[in-house]
């Protein structure tokens, strides 16, 4: 703007023009030196030494330290453990790279070459590695180092010889590779003449000579203008990292080609790596970006593809459409083919993709077509790729690498696709994918061909083969992959995905799942009729209660693992830990088992398993066992000095990486003096040497203070701790109608973040208002979650206002006296191909937040005594206040003798849900009878229970199109990126900007002020310049 018009309005005045053109020609000299300098620091067969963290491409692509979930990958490389590194199969298999220096702007380490043999590398590592026991992180078990090594981050001295410089110069698009390599310690250090960097440079990082000064910190830079998360994404997941190359022998029956032709080995874990199927490969050239995995919304009706708009059509690509064409037949045009939608209107009924194909959108470049031979026990399936090079589809269990299938076809070796084996990298074996053995060459009418300028692959296979991936009837895990050339190399691009298959008439197409869409419609199985137990009950449609087992001592804090599905809780009534393990034929039938050394110690309800340690919590004092596989070994305290009296609850928490353990304590009477009880503080495991216990007060970090009684906690998937509030009772203030304590104090849903730490949510001086009646002659009545001051407090100093300024709100107010004793967050998991699941909660409900209420003892008429949820959005927060799950189906809240009182709520593997009650000593297990992929919608969503006076009301401001009617947190917003339009990364917009409009106005008006008009376009012309050359 600057250029184009302030330059012709400023023709008269060529010194101006001067002022402005000759700094622009400056950067594009400087800008272009740079550039040649980054191609120029290395060439193919340069000895190169680089100094640097190593880390593995698996917690790479993951985004998150494996061993630590809490932290981003390339933000502190120096957190990630030898034992993730070198125990971790998923981790070593996957292979490993260098990391650059650290960008101050964006926080995180560029990536650096990649390391071709990770065996050298996995050698050097366990040496360098501590093999001793860790206090800080988990203990390497594969090191052979003695205590004085490090335990976490790899930084090492690499030398080697450039193989490939990833710029295409050999048909390979992607990061460097450093071959021959030799690992030195990180003192040895590497010369002038050999060195390099990597550093970012305008946004770029770039491979420089060590020699090469660092940027300025005030060079612009592209990122500075890309929101944080995409910062991340750009970093974390590039487009520029090869995979391994493979040679193919003549001898199909030995030839092997290596993990990375699909992408980077993944496998089971111990950890909970979910997310790793949902992110874009590592794997993808520069200039063919990742695709992303979006979901479709199936109707009922099947049709190509359930986003038309992303098929190739006739319009949008004839070649494909030519092929689909003839592969269809002469009865439908190819647009018809491809975009019509069969209809099942007027009661006729819609063949579905068991009699006709269907077509599922891969990439814009490639589509899927299938149709299943239910009486043959078949799929047929065509993969059509525009363009001339290999292509893949392969079935998996879990969308990961390592013990998929795949078929494979290119045209260079035939015209006949073959049968692979995927396999996960070791050490030992350096490529891990193999051609099937003869026997296996199961394929019917397979074909491979280049017909106008596509590959299309034919075939049909069938569903069920010993020792193979079996294709079934639901969702299959599913990987696409396809390379630059008919020479079998490096992918050009690959995604998993999943294609759901119906036996029935209707074909469900869907990508992979996410949690922000549910794929597809209710299932006929939602129908089953259900009687729960107890006979009272009330749930929402398609859930069923029933007493897992009964007959407990007041069961109180429930845990479940969810790597062994290990049932553990506390009960109250005998003081102990029990294991609940469901017999082998019969599982409906539970045996309740004592764990030993947990008696008569006083546990009353927390109950924590980490690192292979049990916890468990008395009023005054942590325990611990070593625990394995139902064995306990001998008691350790691990925190003493807990005052007693009062709230006897001590909750457990641990986050992700067990590296704190979170106690949260209760105050001592309905309003305390001060808040030096009623707080939640947090200790560093790592740090404690197993002997001396710590001292809650002396020695504990206070995370958050003034909660009253903070029973339940948990994490959702974002990290984040919630916990759930008990608020006062016996309430009176004249001023705002007396007694005010049936619908006030509420009790709160809170989060916790971490930016948060140390701070106070109010309690004893301060109370959250649930319903406030307009009618009581209150002049300050705000709405729901509103702070107010406690009356005792009004006159010494602490007053409304005081507490709004000065004290975090809660994300939610729920109804008063509800009792919230347990809450836990649902994390769906994909289990299509696990036969011994069933029952698990829809995928709609990922992350929701689940409560359980003990029930009032004070309210007219009773509220709580049931389990409610609350949805939450992809970001984590409340769109809606809580709505009923399980409750009292008669008159009133309370259960008909002898009553039911749930205390807390937990998950299991199979998604299926488990309620503590203390009233009959029983465990109640709630599963869901629809489809696991539905969209699910409550029947009910007003709280049957709440206020008396009105609905709650928002005490923030709020806009007409906000979901929720409760407020977050005001004074410590959730966190916001910046969105910019997709252009703004790399070009400058093209409306001015009201400022520049009227700097134009200025000038017209006023010439005579060019030269302060200078001072304002001058830098705006450079940067312009300068993002044109970057």
């Amino acid at each position: 703007l600057c250029y184009s018009t302030i330059s012709d309005r400023l023709s008269s005045f060529q010194m101006n023009s001067y002022f402005i053109h000759l700094p622009g020609y400056f950067f594009l000299l400087l800008a272009a030196y740079l550039q040649s300098a980054a191609v120029d620091a290395i060439a193919v067969g340069d000895n190169v030494c680089m100094t640097g963290y190593i880390m593995d491409i698996y917690c790479i692509e993951l985004g998150v330290l494996l061993d630590n979930p809490q932290i981003t990958t390339l933000e502190e490389p120096e957190n990630h453990s030898f034992h993730c590194l070198f125990d971790e199969s998923v981790c070593y298999n996957s292979g490993f790279v260098m990391l650059g220096e650290k960008d101050s702007k964006t926080s995180l380490h560029c990536l650096g070459p990649r390391l071709e043999e990770s065996d050298v590398v996995i050698a050097a590592g366990r040496a360098a590695g501590s093999g001793e026991k860790s206090t800080t992180h988990i203990t390497c078990r594969s090191c052979t180092g003695d205590a004085s090594k490090p335990v976490s981050g790899y930084r090492t001295t690499v030398r080697g010889t450039v193989k490939d410089l990833g710029d295409e110069s050999s048909g390979v698009s992607g990061q460097p590779v450093l071959t021959n390599i030799e690992l030195l310690d990180i003192e040895v250090g590497c010369g002038e003449e050999d060195g390099i960097v990597v550093r970012n440079m305008g946004g770029e990082c770039k491979i420089l000579p060590s020699g090469t000064s660092p940027p300025s910190s005030a060079t612009p830079s592209l990122v500075s203008s890309i929101a944080p998360s995409e910062r991340i994404t750009q970093q974390v997941h590039p487009t520029t990292m090869p995979s391994d190359e493979f040679t193919l022998s003549s001898t199909p029956s030995s030839s092997k080609v290596p993990s990375e032709l699909l992408g980077p080995s993944s496998s089971s874990s111990e950890y909970n790596a979910a997310s790793v199927s949902t992110q874009p490969s590592l794997f993808l050239t520069s200039n063919e970006p990742s695709e992303p995995s979006t979901i479709s919304t199936p109707s009922d009706e099947p049709n190509v593809s359930n986003s038309p708009t992303h098929l190739p059509t006739s319009s949008s690509n004839p070649s494909i459409s030519k092929v689909l064409s003839e592969s269809l037949g002469p009865s439908l045009s190819p647009s018809e083919s491809i975009t019509q939608s069969l209809s099942t209107q007027s009661g006729t009924s819609s063949p579905g993709c068991t009699i006709q194909f269907c077509e599922k959108t891969l990439s814009d470049e490639y589509v899927l077509r299938y149709m299943v031979n239910v009486e043959d026990n078949t799929i047929t399936m065509e993969a059509i790729y525009d363009g001339v090079a290999w292509v893949a589809i392969a079935f998996s269990k879990d969308e990961n690498m390592p013990g998929s299938d795949a078929v494979i076809g290119s045209p260079e070796l035939g015209d006949m696709p073959q049968k692979y084996r995927l396999m996960g990298k070791t050490p030992v074996v350096d490529s891990a994918i193999e051609i099937m053995p003869n026997e296996e060459q199961t394929l019917i009418n397979a074909t491979i061909e280049v017909k106008d300028g596509q590959t299309v692959m034919k075939f049909t296979k069938l569903l069920k083969e010993p020792g193979q991936i079996e294709i079934s009837m639901g969702l299959n895990n599913m990987l696409w992959a396809y390379g630059s050339s008919n020479t079998l190399s490096y992918h050009a691009r690959r995604s998993p995905f999943t294609l759901y298959l119906s036996s029935s008439d209707v074909a469900i197409d869907s990508a992979s799942p996410s949690f922000e869409s549910s794929i597809a419609p209710s299932s006929a199985s939602s129908q089953i009729e259900c009687k729960p137990w107890p006979d009272a009950a009330w749930l929402q449609p398609d859930f069923c209660s029933n007493r897992f087992v009964d007959g407990l001592s007041r069961p109180r804090g429930l845990h479940i693992d969810h790597t062994s599905d290990e049932i553990l809780l506390v009960e109250r009534g005998a003081s102990r830990v029990v294991r609940l393990v469901p017999y082998e034929d019969d599982p409906n039938n539970v045996a309740v088992v004592a764990l030993s050394n947990t008696e008569g110690l006083g546990l009353n309800h927390g109950i924590e398993l980490s690192g292979g340690y049990l916890y468990a919590s008395s009023t005054t004092k942590v325990y611990r066992w070593h625990y394995n596989d139902g064995n306990v070994g001998q008691t350790e305290e691990v925190i003493v000095g807990m005052r007693s009296g009062g709230h006897f609850t001590r909750t457990l928490a641990f986050n992700a990486d067990g590296r704190w353990l979170y106690v949260s304590i209760g105050s001592l009477s309905n309003a305390d003096s001060d808040s030096s009880r009623s707080r939640i503080r947090r200790f560093d495991m790592s740090t404690w040497d197993g002997i001396i216990p710590f001292n809650y007060d002396d020695d504990g970090e206070l995370f958050a203070d003034g909660l009253r009684n903070e029973v339940g906690l948990a994490f959702d998937i974002h990290g984040d701790l919630w916990g759930v509030e008990n608020g006062a009772d016996n309430l009176q203030r004249e001023d705002l109608g007396g007694d005010i304590h049936n619908d006030n104090p509420s009790e709160e849903l809170n989060r916790f973040r971490e930016d948060q730490a140390g701070q106070s949510w109010g309690y004893p001086y301060c109370w959250s208002e649930y319903c406030l009646p307009q009618e009581s002659g209150g002049s300050g009545i705000k709405g729901a979650n509103t702070q107010w001051a406690w009356s005792s407090f009004l006159n010494t100093g602490y007053t409304d206002e005081w507490c709004r300024e000065n004290t975090n709100e809660s994300v939610m107010s729920m109804p008063a006296h509800s009792a919230p004793l347990g809450m836990t967050f649902y994390k769906w998991k994909d289990l299509s191909q696990d036969d011994t699941c069933e029952g698990g909660f829809p995928i709609s409900m990922n992350n929701y937040a689940f409560i359980a209420f003990h029930g009032s003892w004070n309210r007219s008429p009773p509220t709580g005594y049931k389990v409610v949820f609350v949805p939450m959005d992809s970001d984590g927060n409340p769109t809606h206040q809580p709505i009923d799950l399980f409750r009292h189906a008669g008159d009133g809240a309370k259960w008909p003798n002898p009553g039911i009182r749930p205390v807390d709520v937990q998950f299991d593997n199979c998604g299926r849900l488990y309620i503590t009650e203390d009233k009959t000593g029983s465990v109640i297990q709630v599963r869901y009878h629809g489809n696991y992929l539905d969209s699910f919608e409550p029947s009910e969503t007003d709280v049957a229970d709440g206020a008396l006076c009105k609905t709650p009301e928002q005490s923030t401001s709020s806009t007409k199109d906000d979901i929720t009617t409760l407020p977050t947190q005001s004074n410590v917003p959730a966190p916001t990126f910046e969105v910019s339009n997709e252009s703004s990364a790399t070009e400058p917009s093209s409306s001015p900007t009201p400022e520049l409009t009227e700097l134009l106005r200025n000038l017209d008006h006023n010439p005579t002020s060019n030269s302060r008009q200078l001072v304002v376009c001058w830098p705006v012309h450079l940067m312009l310049l300068l993002f044109q050359i970057l």
